[in-house]
């Protein structure tokens, strides 16, 4: 039995917001190498003196380098795998032909997030980064979806993003992912234009037919990110 630690972010998730995609990401970590990683990712920040917390919102143009060593860092490690869900036109999703609400349908997309990097043989504990005061009933509804789909009983607990480098991570990855595919702006930010590419680079690297930022095939391994279109929901 192995041992694995995942930490969650997401983007967009409310229906009212000012985008109409939403990204659910997480990363899997062998329990293990948790330590190594975060020394790691601090020694980054040390290296480029990177202070604050890594958000997608809040990037800084002259840290393009420490940006760039981060993301391949992450695709150089053979402990960690990043899975993401990329939902177009939110608003347009027909939740009444399948019996739902919006707030439902928050649990299945992150089924969807999860479920690949889970199996009732290992053990898991999830993290999500702190919302709002709704954060723990969404938790407890996922565990009785994941429960339900036989994907055993992770542990899950809520934190703040700043305690954790790696939902910080994730927000990186979750942000240019929605960055580029959104058609309602202009994509006229050089460092996000320049993370979203060497991210997409990366993905490429794995092989030809794997696909890209926009969306991966289902077999891709490192970084998985499944496009779901309207036709699809």
């Amino acid at each position: 039995m192995s041992a694995y630690k995942i930490f969650c972010d997401e983007s967009n998730h409310l229906l009212s917001d000012n985008s109409n995609l939403m990204v659910n990401g997480a990363i899997r970590i062998e329990e293990s190498r948790i330590i190594e990683a975060n020394k790691h990712i601090k020694f980054l920040r040390h290296k480029h003196n990177y202070q604050t917390e890594l958000k997608w919102t809040k990037l800084v143009a002259k840290q393009k380098e420490f940006y760039k060593e981060l993301i391949d860092y992450f695709f150089t490690s053979e402990f960690m795998q990043f899975k993401a869900t990329l939902v177009m036109n939110k608003s347009k999703v027909n939740h009444e032909r399948y019996g739902r609400t919006h707030d439902e349908f928050y649990y299945v997309v992150y089924y969807y997030t999860l479920r690949d990097l889970l199996n009732k043989n290992d053990q898991f504990k999830i993290y999500f980064d702190y919302k709002d005061s709704l954060g723990s009933k969404r938790v407890g509804e996922l565990a009785k979806v994941l429960e339900n789909a036989n994907y055993g009983t992770p542990l899950f607990n809520i934190i703040h993003s700043h305690e954790s480098q790696l939902i910080q991570l994730c927000d990186l990855f979750i942000g240019a992912i929605g960055y580029v595919n959104r058609e309602d702006i202009k994509h006229s930010s050089e460092i996000k234009t320049y993370i979203a590419e060497h991210i997409d680079s990366k993905i490429k690297t794995e092989g030809s037919n794997i696909g890209d930022i926009h969306g991966t095939k289902p077999w891709a391994k490192k970084c998985n990110i499944f496009r779901w279109t309207l036709s699809d929901v």
